[in-house]
């Protein structure tokens, strides 16, 4: 009962931080505007993805032999780029999709999401971090790394565009919302329509699969007691990018919001044990 109060707390905290964040962020007039609704109903599902993110810092922290700022530092790291910087990247590829948000208006939405981690994680660690003081060296191999994190932007590729079609394209209102038009194609013929028409989202999407296993690297070190518990780290980590599509968003209508709730919540979470699988290395340690 006390964690869950704790946790409670940590979520609340969070969600007024993270408005007020945006708040105080100076938005393009335009993007104000259309985002001034949103009322109590967007507060609760800002409050239960702000549950979930705390709730995936809180399995980390319980599961990790880190403590003070090394833990924190490591947190912040593996939370705000997947979570904040991640989605946000491809928004900027999407721009055209999202005439009122300007370029600067994307760089201000993922700034305003690092206070509430800066805010929470703090308190996090203040109430679940461990007391031992046992420390675990690795050895880091390099190449084996560069190798795997190779095949997880392949690998990413692959569930972005299978998910992508068989989940998100199958909701008409998502396709004429990215297209003006119901039409839909077969998987094969929306691969070469992309190869035609947007032949750079393939290497920007293995970018981003990479970088999705930059930045869970951390998780790797401190999560090394055991692969189920690792793997499970890594895909909630990954599946915050989904969670977030609960909150009412002015950019997305809510039918296309849902496609992508869907598509992003299979396809994370999907991806996460995989990545998981491949980044797991038998341990390589000595106590001290």
């Amino acid at each position: 009962m006390k964690t869950t109060l704790k946790l409670l707390f940590c979520s609340i905290v969070y969600t007024i931080v993270f408005v007020a964040a945006n708040v105080a962020m100076p938005f393009s007039p335009e993007f104000k505007e259309l985002g001034a609704s949103g009322g109590l109903t967007g507060l609760v599902f800002m409050l239960l993805n702000a549950v979930w993110i705390c709730f995936a810092i809180y399995f980390i922290i319980r599961h990790t032999h880190y403590r003070g700022i090394k833990l924190f530092i490591n947190l912040l790291f593996a939370m705000f780029f997947v979570a904040m910087f991640m989605t946000q990247i491809e928004t900027l590829l999407f721009g055209a999709a999202f005439p009122v948000l300007t370029k600067p208006d994307i760089m201000l939405i993922m700034a305003a999401g690092l206070f509430p981690l800066l805010a929470t994680i703090p308190l996090l660690m203040k109430f679940f971090q461990n007391k031992d003081n046992v420390i675990e060296k690795e050895k880091i191999d390099i190449k084996n790394i560069a190798i795997k994190l190779g095949i997880i932007g392949i690998v990413y590729c692959c569930v972005y565009m299978l998910f992508g079609y068989f989940v998100a394209w199958q909701f008409e209102e998502l396709r004429i919302f990215y297209t003006g038009s119901p039409e839909k194609l077969s998987f094969w013929g929306k691969i070469v329509d992309n190869i035609k028409t947007n032949p750079e989202i393939f290497p920007f999407q293995i970018l981003r699969g990479i970088l999705f296993g930059i930045f869970v690297l951390p998780l790797q070190f401190m999560l090394n007691k055991s692969k189920t518990v690792f793997i499970t780290g890594v895909s909630l980590v990954y599946l915050c990018t989904a969670v977030v599509l609960i909150i009412p968003n002015p950019l997305f209508p809510d039918a296309v919001r849902f496609g992508h709730l869907i598509e992003m919540t299979s396809s994370m979470l999907v991806f996460g044990i995989i990545t998981g699988n491949i980044l797991w290395w038998k341990k390589i340690a000595s106590v001290v």
